[in-house]
């Protein structure tokens, strides 16, 4: 990632929840066995589901496949905060330091990952449960930036800025 100031922290996760990695198995399980089942019970048209699987599965490995890459990029310097999600973005946010108005340790929304938008939370970055930065914009806008180790965080954020509170 492409940043401005010396690195104080660098962070890259990927999705690597079981519950969640379980869940995208056995439905590309299901929805294949499903699919050869009703091709053996269907014996007069069996080119009909070796078409479905033709298309399907390469979907499906598709699928698995960013979820497996995907991943947050997270690197404080002396300038403010980036972020990013690879490999959907190149070149990601920039947060400069002087626009942030409170920064809190907290965490994260319960069973709630990747990129959106959750109530109290503002916009959500995170691959996984646990802690993050709550970030408090001065034009009003809040962001939770997830973390896997978030002691390393805090004191990078306590570089950059005075804001930092504790929950």
């Amino acid at each position: 990632m492409d940043t401005n100031g010396k690195i104080l922290f660098e962070e890259a996760q990927l999705f690597r929840v079981k519950w969640l990695w379980i869940l995208i198995v056995l439905c590309i399980v299901s929805s294949t066995g499903i699919t050869v089942g009703l091709a053996i019970l269907e014996k007069e048209k069996p080119h009909e589901a070796i078409v479905a699987l033709a298309i399907v599965v390469p979907i499906e490995a598709i699928i698995l496949y960013l979820f497996y890459i995907t991943k947050l990029e997270t690197a404080i310097t002396s300038e403010g905060i980036y972020y990013r999600w690879r490999p959907f973005q190149r070149k990601g946010w920039f947060i400069p330091k002087v626009d942030i108005e409170t920064a809190v340790l907290r965490d994260g929304p319960a069973l709630s990952y990747g990129h959106h938008w959750v109530p109290g939370y503002g916009w959500v970055n995170n691959t996984g449960p646990g802690k993050g930065i709550q970030l408090k914009l001065r034009n009003g806008k809040k962001i939770f930036l997830g973390t896997q180790i978030p002691t390393p965080l805090q004191t990078a954020l306590e570089k950059i800025t005075t804001v930092l509170q504790k929950v």
